[in-house]
């Protein structure tokens, strides 16, 4: 008896009535189609398709088809609803998967024993390539302009904005002072996040129109925190979603400046062609712990 696979497969090649459109709806490559079609008719010993210009079906090919077509695409229908077996890829910031969506992944894990999530981590310029590719299922990142991924192909809910802090060591002097201007910079050491975004864009192109590139260093958000924990002569760039935790225990103190550090909004892409449940909960969870972790100034 053949297996569900194979009438999945002659079901999409008799639709699309071409084995190359067919291997791309399937995520299959041209060669294995070709074979699972042969080795569907092997198995019924009967001929489906005329092999012309095109994949026509023969007198037979059209009676399986009809009485399976309805009955196939229901049973897929179902399969993309109610499974929790598919592997998830994900792309996402590596900070943000330390300190953000490791507890949501495993709060995914324990309800989706099953479940597989790979992780791709990497800045906001290489990992926009997946989603033009669309090689991915979900991406946390922050919010792209429509010609930067392929709308076609994914979808983007908001997740809300990121507040960028200017923090500094508990001893440092410019905690005495009641209003920072960016000239008190001066001579201080300014660690800010390696990320692409329109916060530290923003505040670099601010830095450069004061001279003040020279003590300008940029730097991942986990060793900043240590840095300015230690140091009291440098103030550091703080994402508050990253350092939320710092920031409620008072490990930092949190300047009051004159000058504006716009928000960096972030959003969950997610394919529009997978239905699953896992994919649906996964969304679900990263959105709660989202709003367990952000904090306001």
């Amino acid at each position: 008896m053949a297996n569900l696979e194979l009438y999945r497969i002659f079901v999409e090649v008799a639709k699309e009535k071409n084995i190359t459109r067919a291997s791309e709806n399937l995520h299959i490559s041209q060669p294995a189609v070709t074979r699972h079609i042969k080795n569907l008719e092997n198995e019924l010993n009967i001929v489906l398709f005329k092999r012309t210009n095109g994949m026509e079906l023969t007198e037979a090919g059209k009676r399986l088809y009809d009485e399976l077509a309805i009955s196939v695409e229901k049973i897929i229908e179902v399969d993309k609803k109610y499974s929790i077996s598919n592997e998830l890829i994900m792309a996402t910031y590596g900070t943000m998967l330390s300190k953000v969506l490791s507890g949501a992944i495993a709060d995914f894990y324990s309800k989706n024993k099953n479940a597989k999530i790979t992780t791709i981590t990497d800045n906001s310029r290489v990992l926009n390539n997946p989603l033009q590719s669309g090689e991915i299922d979900i991406a946390v990142l922050r919010k792209f302009n429509e010609d930067e991924y392929d709308k076609n192909k994914y979808k983007y809910i908001k997740l809300g904005d990121i507040e960028f802090y200017m923090v500094a060591n508990n001893k440092s002097e410019l905690c005495k002072k009641t209003r920072i201007r960016i000239e008190d910079l001066k001579d201080k050491i300014i660690y800010i996040p390696r990320g692409d975004n329109n916060s530290t864009n923003a505040f670099q192109k601010l830095v450069n129109k004061f001279n003040l590139n020279n003590e300008i260093k940029r730097i991942d958000s986990v060793s900043m925190s240590q840095i300015v924990q230690e140091y009291d002569n440098c103030v550091g760039i703080a994402n508050s979603l990253y350092l939320s935790k710092e920031i409620k225990q008072g490990v930092f103190s949190i300047l009051d400046i004159d000058f504006k550090i716009p928000t960096t909004e972030m959003g969950i892409y997610y394919r529009k062609d997978n239905s699953s449940a896992e994919l649906k909960m996964l969304i679900k969870i990263i959105k709660d712990f989202w709003n367990k972790v952000k904090i306001s100034k």
